[in-house]
């Protein structure tokens, strides 16, 4: 197939995040089937306006905050013929099946809803959030892949029919996380890596390690990564006289990911919601079981009591109550750590670029004698 797809950003836009990853991942696997990729995606500093990453080919238009309208004067623009369109729909929709002429086929990875409410200006928010709600009635014949249970769930309360969403799983590097042998930490250390954002809410695991620090003194919590909300957050730990027990480690590679949780004795995340939570099965492949949010998404990756636990959203003191409880009982923080390594082994990038031919197999037949599975 010659397939086109359109994302806001692309692998190596600074502001990436899982949907990228998760595009990328699945779509490098499909080129390398003999199958043509082309992605378009918005322009940023520094940024070539065409380039090929792992097969590939990139074009950047545009910029962050039009690129939506920039595509549909683009798309008349393209003499060259394609066999499917991909539309990773994340951050405001493209409604492309009102314009384009090819198959649709799009990738949801989660309904922000009211969550915007606390990341930007509520005005905004408002139009994202009004922008979601129009997702049935523009995509209403598309067929959409979800990356978790809960976000097709979401998804089919919208009005989006049943019959027309699937899963598209996100899934880790298991050939890196494998090669990664280091020890855990000697003393109690929890993790979060990811986006350092509002709606992430990482002040409720600064809150829990405040609760914890005469039970646990030598307790340490590393945050990996970099967001617009980093700055408050350090003046949020200072003010709670934390900075001996919380650090930031700023960006890291993908080596040090693997490293950091190795050492970790629990991943932990608090967002609002999620899609799905990449960190969480990279921690639990490398024996971190992750408690995390009883929110949608992170519902689909932390397997509660099995791989690791789920907790109220923004209640520190629960949060800390289990800290505790596993950081003190190594028996079972060993038992998640059993489950979580089993439980991560299920999702491999190869994996969900077949389900994904699979399914298009599935929903365009006529597009079947192109497809190579």
């Amino acid at each position: 197939m010659n397939i086109l797809a359109i994302n806001w950003r692309c692998i190596k836009n600074p502001e990436m995040g899982g949907a990228e990853i998760h595009f990328h991942e699945i779509f490098k696997r499909i080129v390398a089937k003999g199958n043509a990729v082309t992605l378009v995606a918005h322009k940023f500093k520094g940024a070539p306006e065409e380039e090929t990453v792992d097969g590939i080919k990139i074009i950047r238009i545009g910029n962050k905050f039009l690129f939506d309208k920039q595509f549909k004067a683009y798309y008349e623009t393209i003499k060259t013929k394609y066999d499917l369109i991909v539309d990773d729909i994340s951050k405001i929709p493209l409604f492309t099946p009102r314009y384009v002429r090819e198959p649709v086929v799009g990738i949801l990875h989660h309904i922000h809803g009211d969550s915007l409410y606390k990341e930007i200006p509520a005005p905004l928010a408002f139009y994202i959030i009004n922008k979601e709600k129009q997702i049935p009635k523009y995509y209403g014949n598309t067929p959409i892949f979800t990356v978790s249970e809960s976000t097709r769930r979401e998804l089919i309360e919208l009005g989006q029919p049943e019959n027309r969403t699937d899963i598209l799983y996100n899934a880790i590097n298991h050939e890196l996380f494998k090669k990664i042998k280091i020890k855990k930490s000697e003393f109690p250390l929890i993790t979060y890596i990811g986006r350092i954002k509002k709606y992430k809410n990482l002040e409720t695991i600064v809150d829990a390690v405040d609760i914890l620090k005469t039970e646990i003194p030598d307790l340490q919590f590393v945050i990996a990564g970099t967001g617009d909300n980093e700055e408050q957050l350090k003046a949020y730990v200072k003010n709670k006289n934390l900075d001996s027990m919380v650090k930031f480690q700023g960006y890291v590679s993908e080596e040090e990911k693997a490293e950091l949780l190795s050492k970790a004795w629990l991943f932990v995340s608090m967002p609002m919601k999620e899609g799905w939570g990449i960190t969480i099965i990279e921690a639990n492949a490398m024996g971190t079981p992750a408690i995390g949010s009883d929110v949608p998404g992170l519902r689909d990756s932390i397997r509660n009591n099995e791989t690791g636990l789920l907790t109220p959203y923004g209640n520190p003191n629960k949060l800390a109550e289990k800290i505790l409880m596993l950081i003190k009982d190594k028996k079972e923080r060993q038992r998640l750590s059993a489950n979580a390594k089993n439980w991560a082994e299920k999702f491999t990038w190869d994996a969900s670029a077949n389900h994904f031919l699979t399914k298009v197999n599935e929903w365009f037949p006529q597009l079947a004698s192109k497809i190579n599975l």
